[in-house]
């Protein structure tokens, strides 16, 4: 009984010992915040605000535009012969199917071109990254976005990144 007692107590201490190593050896970091809250990440937002500013200002003319027809046809709409009242409904749907695609269009390009302006910004804070990891003896680096849970055993590293690919 007593070697059974002391097998289950060694057999423990040897499976948790590797676990508990390991999991000093994890560390996450947020690379959204990380990518907002860096000097060059903030500046390519504000180029990007500026860059769409006038297409939102399109997009709200055009939302206008298409709410003041609607009204308007709301508001004759009694009086129209149903010829007219087609033609006004198909003259409304057509603007309003320009306005879909133009918001998506607009959508598209804002996308497209954040994604260019964080491409070299997500290598360069990556590669920094893997430094930090190695200078730490971290085994594995995960993305909090892709992590569901964050035990204590795990380090976040997103401030000494942010820190650090700021002061480069």
């Amino acid at each position: 009984m007593r070697h059974l007692l002391l097998l289950a107590a060694l057999s423990t201490a040897a499976l948790s010992a590797p676990v508990s190593a390991f999991a000093q050896g994890v560390a996450v970091v947020d690379f959204e915040r990380a990518v907002n809250e860096t000097d060059e990440g903030r500046e390519a937002q504000t180029r990007l605000d500026t860059m769409f500013a006038t297409r939102r200002d399109e997009l709200q003319r055009m939302q206008a535009t298409f709410q003041t027809a609607y009204e308007d046809y709301e508001a004759r709409g009694i009086v129209l012969s149903d010829a007219a009242r087609a033609e006004e409904e198909r003259t409304l749907m057509t603007k309003q199917a320009e306005l879909q695609q133009t918001a998506q269009t607009f959508e598209t390009e804002m996308q497209s071109t954040y994604m260019t302006l964080l491409q070299d910004l997500d290598e360069k804070m990556r590669r920094l990254t893997e430094t930090i990891a190695a200078e730490h003896s971290y085994d594995v680096v995960l993305d909090r976005a892709a992590v569901v849970y964050v035990g204590a055993g795990a380090t976040d590293m997103t401030d000494e990144l942010i820190t650090r690919y700021n002061a480069q």
